[in-house]
């Protein structure tokens, strides 16, 4: 059985045809509930208003980095995956503190093991900082 089976995810991507795909994934991997924002007004609200288990957040998002809503989720003890174009060795434009990242495009598998990791994570009360 999946870690990921009754989840509830806040996705925040600003490419369409990626976030459908990774919304398909997770209905997948067992995730119960997908919600979708592709901007970061949208997201804040969304998270404002909702619970979540999980949240997968673009790095970029027009333009504007997700950070600060990472932080916010962060606070109200929401595990955060970032996925990001960004190259993985070269963390100039990632702050220090990152959380767990997936790199795009990035597979199933890795995109499973991210979220798995996070949920894990925050089940068990541990924190997480890893590149998968």
């Amino acid at each position: 059985m999946s870690d990921l089976v009754g989840v509830s995810v806040l996705l925040l991507e600003d490419e369409y045809l990626i976030a459908l795909d990774a919304e398909l994934s997770l209905k997948d991997f067992g995730v119960e509930r997908v919600e979708i924002a592709s901007t970061l007004q949208e997201a804040e609200r969304l998270a404002a208003a909702g619970r979540y288990d999980v949240a997968l957040l673009d790095v970029n998002i027009n333009g504007e980095m997700s950070f600060a809503l990472a932080e916010s989720l962060r606070r109200r003890g929401i595990p955060v995956v970032f996925a990001t174009g960004y190259e993985l060795n070269s963390r100039d434009a990632l702050p220090t503190e990152v959380g767990i990242m997936i790199s795009k495009p990035y597979t199933r598998e890795k995109l499973r093991d991210a979220l798995a990791s996070a949920v894990g994570a925050s089940r068990s009360g541990s924190g997480s900082s890893v590149t998968i």
